[in-house]
């Protein structure tokens, strides 16, 4: 009763010059109608959402999980080419430490001087490679003294003052 009622009042309303009828008001069951397909279309909307949605969070989750096998494949390829570099740079060491020792054998260096020498080389310990060297020097120069000595003639002074004793004048007087 009170929609006709609402009717009669926009009827009476419509009658106005300034209003077409183009312009009218809807009715409250006009109103509801476009409630209620306003509201299905909202539960379209919702339902394509919540299904776009949840495509959406299992592909990511399918890509984390992805993501989590290619980055531990990574890890294990990163620690075997680590492992593989410390194997690489403990052969580099050992051949330059066995070059460093045969250079300072070839020198004259007892084996144990040449690799102590040699590793500290490696090291970066030049204060230890100069007093090896040093010692080296030392012991090479008192055992250069010490084969001179032995070969050298005996020394013939206060034998006699008669006597020449150099051959050379000797040759030449007698």
């Amino acid at each position: 009763m009170e929609e006709n009622k609402n009717l009669e009042g926009q009827g009476q309303q419509n009658q106005d010059p300034d209003n077409t009828p183009e312009e009218k008001e809807p009715t409250v069951e006009e109103l509801m109608a476009q409630l209620a397909k306003e509201r299905a279309n909202n539960a379209k909307l919702k339902n394509s959402f919540d299904k776009a949605s949840s495509e959406l969070a299992n592909t990511k989750k399918q890509l984390r999980e992805k993501q989590s096998a290619e980055e531990q494949e990574e890890e294990a390829k990163r620690e075997a080419e680590e492992e593989h570099k410390k194997y690489v740079k403990g052969l580099e060491d050992t051949i330059k430490l066995t070059n460093a020792t045969n250079r300072y054998l070839a020198l004259g260096m007892s084996g144990d001087m040449a690799k102590d020498t040699a590793q500290a080389e490696l090291d970066g310990d030049m204060v230890k490679v100069t007093e090896n060297m040093s010692k080296f020097k030392e012991a090479s120069i008192k055992e250069a003294e010490t084969e001179w000595l032995k070969s050298r003639p005996p020394v013939n002074a206060g034998q006699g003052e008669d006597e020449e004793t150099d051959l050379f004048l000797k040759g030449f007087n007698g």
